[in-house]
């Protein structure tokens, strides 16, 4: 994908977050999309955007759009609400099963982009890593390193079980200071 074609239209994406917003439902852009928007990735084939909240409280605010349910399988332990044919997927409560349990991965916004609250590479990083996509966690953790991450996503990640590696490597990241993405 090149020019316009690098990312799915955008207007779905804006509507599903203009009625998350509205409901008052923390979310934020992560996966490709977010990755695009840090110049990781060239493209985007979906907008994927985490939602800190239950099948119950959001599919109401789409019924119009007939979303499809997935349920957790695998190592997902989240569901998702698919819109647009899957352009859009909402993924509800993000989680990963790991030995030794669920591994929560909160929906942190940091910043925006066109208006739509952005995810937090530290949590990316960690999804990506725990997805077993050690191409695209290298370009995050790399990021990360660059730029420095930001010490209290870092420790909010940290406080779930993960796996020894990738607590070891969050916790090498140097720290940006700041404060703590909204979530």
């Amino acid at each position: 994908m090149t020019g316009n074609d690098a990312l799915p239209p955008f207007e779905p994406l804006a509507e599903a977050s203009r009625r998350l917003r509205a409901a008052g439902i923390l979310h934020a852009l992560g996966a490709s999309g977010l990755l695009y928007t840090h110049g990781l990735a060239d493209h985007a084939r979906d907008w994927d955007v985490t939602v800190e909240a239950d099948r119950a409280e959001v599919e109401p605010l789409f019924t119009d759009l007939a979303p499809r349910f997935v349920g957790s399988s695998g190592v997902h332990a989240d569901s998702k609400l698919v819109l647009h044919g899957g352009i859009v997927e909402l993924i509800l409560r993000f989680a990963f099963v790991v030995p030794g349990g669920i591994v929560r991965v909160p929906t942190l916004v940091d910043g925006d982009w066109r208006g739509i609250p952005l995810g937090a590479l530290e949590a990316w990083a960690t999804a990506y890593t725990l997805l077993g996509r050690s191409e695209k966690a290298g370009r995050v953790f790399a990021r990360l390193e660059e730029r420095g991450a930001n010490g209290p996503a870092i420790d909010l990640v940290l406080s779930q079980p993960l796996p020894a590696d990738l607590a070891a490597r969050l916790s090498a990241l140097p720290r940006a200071g700041g404060t703590a993405p909204a979530g």
